[in-house]
């Protein structure tokens, strides 16, 4: 077993991410769900520290596997302390909140962890996959991915099977201690789409998020978000948005050129699924 001196080192990356300040949604959700959930107040203060872990660990991952610079308005993680570090960090903390949640002595948690984490890494893979084949998904396609993952856990900020799994995995920990039998699965779903849209959106366009992100971080790194999957589906001859996204360019004025043409007239049918979801 380590030390707790060597502890501390190898969790270095991790502590630094948990430091920086974020939007707490997952302690908010997680409150949500308990006044429906009333699930015992010790096993939720554990399943919130899960999701924590888990969530600021997936972040590590994804910064490397994203190619970012910036998290939170901080350089990267594995910029800081390098990428191997970085991710035997993570994947160590992913063990770290396995052990949390066996100890938990609930069997039905354990199956709730082992699924969703599955489903996150399909959901992950399947981003990657689409990003590096240069393949846009269908809208579909999409939403199914944002429903299985990260769904960032309820709670990151979201990417469904990316956004919705760590969703699900909070609220499936906290069923697993409840008498509440309904399915609060659609509603979780509900929740990663509206927010993973609403991520790519104003990754696009606000300007108070861009001060947190590159400019329009997801045309860097290659990502089919929804506006983009959106725009490049309505008008297949128009290879200009996939040509850029084939480059990862760093260049403003290229990527304010791919934000205003043609994707700019294809952001209303984001704003029409964030009003849809958002209900």
């Amino acid at each position: 077993m380590a030390t707790e001196t060597n502890e501390r080192k190898l969790l270095e990356p991790y502590a630094y991410i948990s430091e920086l300040p974020g939007k707490n949604v997952r302690g908010k959700m997680i409150s949500a769900f308990q006044s429906w959930l009333r699930a015992p107040p010790d096993a939720v203060e554990s399943i919130q520290s899960i999701v924590d872990q888990l969530h600021n660990a997936s972040l590590l991952i994804d910064d490397i596997e994203d190619d970012s610079e910036m998290r939170r308005g901080q350089p990267v993680a594995h910029h800081i302390f390098g990428v191997p570090a970085t991710i035997n960090c993570a994947n160590y903390v992913y063990f770290l909140s396995l052990q949390r949640c066996q100890a938990l002595g609930n069997p039905k948690a354990m199956q709730v962890y082992t699924n969703e984490m599955l489903r996150l890494h399909q959901g992950q893979g399947l981003d990657i996959f689409w990003r590096d084949h240069l393949q846009c998904p269908t809208v579909d396609e999409y939403l199914e991915m944002v429903q299985n993952s990260y769904v960032h856990f309820i709670l990151s900020i979201l990417k469904l099977d990316k956004t919705g799994g760590l969703f699900r995995l909070a609220v499936g920990l906290m069923q697993a201690f409840s008498d509440c039998t309904l399915d609060f699965t659609p509603l979780v779903n509900a929740l990663a789409v509206y927010f993973q849209i609403r991520d790519d959106y104003i990754n696009l366009l606000d300007e108070a998020y861009m001060e947190n992100k590159s400019f329009c971080e997801d045309l860097t790194e290659g990502k089919f978000s929804f506006p983009l999957i959106v725009a490049i589906r309505e008008n297949p001859q128009d290879t200009r948005l996939l040509s850029i996204l084939k480059q990862r360019t760093k260049s403003v004025q290229l990527k304010q050129y791919a934000v205003q043409i043609p994707l700019h007239d294809n952001l209303s049918v984001s704003r029409g699924i964030l009003r849809h979801w958002g209900c």
